[in-house]
């Protein structure tokens, strides 16, 4: 910049600082200011990418800029997890995932490994959605109710097996404490995914297991699976008639859920700026829709909200796996 007379060292000085801070100023109100990451923990076509594609194109509305989708899979989503945790705070790389996140750290833990992130690392933004779960069987099987099948676990502990998409998972985790909750020992069979999961309680392999609703819901209406037990207080209205685990004495509701989160020291504006961008994303009618089209549940959380549930969430889950311990 040309000044019309000469300024003295100590003008020149003031009128460069001046303009360090404007530029400051400048760059921290213009957030976002290029793209926004999306970081999910896990391949395509599981539910937190789901969720997460159908919640983008609301969001760059809502934010103004791009968003992308990234899939950083690996290690059960700490690798994903890890990478925001331990990022850049800048708001640019949001990790959206899944309530098995809680337990990561607890699981390397028991397996005497030093976690690759702590939970106190990152800070909730907004739950999205959760996805009810139910105890389900094939429909061949001579489990007519819930309580039948704790019987036959009760008479010949360890005999009834169950299926789950892998160790420490959004499926075993729930099923043991249920087991907990009643007081059952059950035979637990790992799984590689939700798919081989699937076909393994299909085919007869394993006697039960414990999915969400958006994964059940079509097979359940060809015939080919049956309800048990809804898990938690509430009735589904796809199948009112179905009891849940409630109403049987049991205390276990737990569900998968959906939400996003950023490094624990991302600064205050930048983190207005994505609630107040979630919150606008959750609310529009096409998201909504494509959720609810999936069996999914909307179930926005703002930060504060989310916070307190998220606290004890973490806790009954990370409490189920201290109690499993390590996994041979």
């Amino acid at each position: 910049m040309k000044y019309p007379f000469p300024l003295s060292r100590r003008q020149m000085l003031l009128a460069s600082a001046a303009c360090g801070l404007s530029s400051v100023l400048m760059a921290q109100e213009i957030y976002p200011a290029r793209a926004v990451n999306l970081v999910v923990p896990f391949p395509p076509g599981g539910l937190a990418d789901s969720v997460a594609r159908m919640l983008a194109p609301s969001l760059e509305r809502a934010i103004g800029q791009p968003v992308v989708v990234l899939n950083r899979a690996g290690a059960a989503g700490a690798i994903g997890a890890a990478a925001v945790a331990t990022g850049k705070p800048d708001g640019y790389s949001v990790l959206f995932t899944l309530s098995s996140l809680s337990t990561l750290p607890e699981q390397a833990l028991v397996n005497q490994q030093k976690p690759a992130f702590l939970l106190s690392q990152l800070r909730p933004i907004a739950r999205i959605s959760t996805d009810p779960l139910a105890i389900v069987v094939r429909a061949e099987s001579p489990f007519k109710s819930l309580g039948e099948m704790m019987v036959q676990a009760r008479s010949k502990p360890g005999e009834v097996s169950y299926g789950s998409s892998g160790n420490y998972g959004t499926v075993h985790v729930p099923i043991e404490i249920f087991a907990h909750e009643a007081r059952l020992k059950l035979n637990h069979i790992p799984y590689a995914g939700g798919g081989p999961l699937m076909v393994g309680l299909l085919g007869g392999q394993v006697d039960f297991t414990m999915l969400p609703r958006s994964s059940i819901t079509s097979q359940v209406r060809a015939g080919k699976l049956r309800i048990l037990a809804t898990v938690g207080a509430e009735a589904w209205p796809q199948f009112p008639s179905v009891p849940n685990t409630a109403a049987l004495g049991l205390n276990v509701d737990v569900q998968p859920w959906t939400g996003a989160f950023v490094p624990l020291d991302t600064p205050a504006a930048v983190v207005d700026r994505l609630r107040s961008a979630f919150r606008m994303a959750t609310e529009n009618a096409e998201f909504k829709q494509a959720l609810l089209k999936a069996e999914g549940g909307p179930a926005y959380l703002d930060a504060a909200e989310f916070r307190t549930f998220w606290d004890q969430d973490a806790a009954r889950l990370t409490q189920a796996v201290r109690r499993m311990g390590k996994l041979e």
